[in-house]
């Protein structure tokens, strides 16, 4: 059967549509769940009695031959293999090409519970006669996956902005684990307490995405008004080509960073939540501030578009300023790095009675990062930084 490969040419993905037999997805789909450690850890619960009975009777429809919407997949390709995939002509290529991805470069984008019913039904019933129709966007960067995901999805948005993110978190994390050498990404089953600098969970690696793209840190995406502008804001910063790119860049600054500030430790014990230097980072709200102030320095502030040569170059500004700072500190001893942290100063400035500690805490650090920008490399040390709220 031949098939029409049609290319977006505002995002430069390729949109191809694939029928194979609901067999053949479920074992496509498999690898990809034992990679990510399960579908099932990943869609949203159905707490409701309707949502339980509409996936109930969808699992007894497919048992009796329903054809589902289309489910909806994301491909990273190389260069190579994406060209290759502009000539394609027929089911059964593009079945082999899917087929033959790593599971890391596949992803659901749209259609966890239809997946999930699938995979219900083959446990109560044989559905090998069963066929499945794909959608299937196939990209070179996650840059124009993104993208196409917050702007083109035929305006149905069935789940919250991160819980989108999330379902192609994995090709995201595999470039940060590629190009980030010294991060330790913890998935979401690694339940483990970070041990060493570098090490960060990856719904909070999300998290610092969706900052980063909004240029804020307060992000309450339950909130519907506020995740509109968030994925307003998101759809704007991944249109930026370099914006991946620099997201990246600015990882490896805060890794950097941490693995220095690790090393700080009092030879007395001090009172306070931060006692010694690896506490910084292990604060969420701490790593929400250091990217949000990165974005602001580079983007400007919020609703602000700043002509792209111009972000680039700031961009630039920024890792050589912060290159130059980290040199500096890595020659200093474990008590050196301590005073210049100024922990106590941090502890004293934090330690206040609030309603909205994480709102506050946030804040705080973007605030304290944004004067650390300003003044790297000739800072003497912290304590003008954590005196900036």
């Amino acid at each position: 059967m031949s098939i029409d490969v049609l290319k977006d040419k505002r995002t430069g993905c390729l949109s191809a549509i694939l029928t194979i037999s609901a067999n053949k997805y479920l074992s496509l789909i498999e690898q990809v769940y034992e990679q990510k450690g399960g579908i099932k850890g990943q869609r949203a619960q159905l707490k409701t009695k309707t949502g339980i009975r509409i996936r109930a009777r969808m699992v007894k429809d497919i048992a009796a031959g329903a054809v589902l919407p289309p489910i909806v997949l994301g491909a990273i390709l190389d260069e190579n293999s994406f060209q290759s995939a502009e000539k394609l002509e027929s089911n059964e290529q593009l079945s082999e090409l899917i087929q033959g991805l790593d599971s890391t470069r596949l992803s659901i984008i749209d259609g966890m519970q239809r997946t999930t019913a699938l995979l219900e039904a083959s446990e109560i019933t044989d559905i090998s006669e069963n066929v499945v129709r794909l959608e299937i966007w196939i990209a070179t960067g996650i840059n124009s996956l993104i993208y196409r995901m917050l702007i083109l999805n035929t305006g149905q948005v069935p789940w919250d902005i991160k819980r989108q993110l999330e379902t192609i978190y994995e090709p995201i994390l595999n470039r940060i684990r590629t190009d980030v050498s010294n991060i330790d990404v913890l998935v979401i089953d690694q339940t483990k307490r970070r041990t060493e600098a570098g090490q960060y969970q990856a719904s909070k690696l999300i998290e610092f995405f969706l900052a980063f793209s909004s240029r804020k840190t307060n992000i309450d995406i339950k909130e519907k008004v506020a995740e509109d502008f968030v994925r307003m804001d998101a759809a704007e910063a991944t249109a930026n080509e370099s914006f991946v790119e620099n997201f990246i860049c600015v990882l490896k600054i805060l890794a950097t960073l941490d693995t220095i500030f690790f090393r700080g430790r009092a030879s007395d014990p001090i009172d306070g939540r931060f006692k010694n230097g690896k506490d910084i980072f292990t604060s969420t709200p701490a790593g929400l501030g250091f990217v949000t102030a990165a974005a602001v320095y580079i983007f400007g502030a919020p609703g602000y578009a700043l002509n792209p040569e111009i972000a680039q170059a700031k961009a630039v500004e920024l890792n050589y300023k912060m290159t130059d700072l980290q040199n500096r500190l890595e020659g200093l001893g474990e008590e050196q790095l301590f005073e210049f942290l100024e922990l106590v100063s941090l502890n004293e400035r934090v330690d206040r009675p609030s309603g909205k500690v994480g709102e506050f805490e946030r804040e705080f650090f973007f605030k304290a990062f944004s004067a650390l920008f300003f003044y790297a490399p000739e800072l003497p040390n912290m304590e003008v930084c954590w005196a900036a709220y």
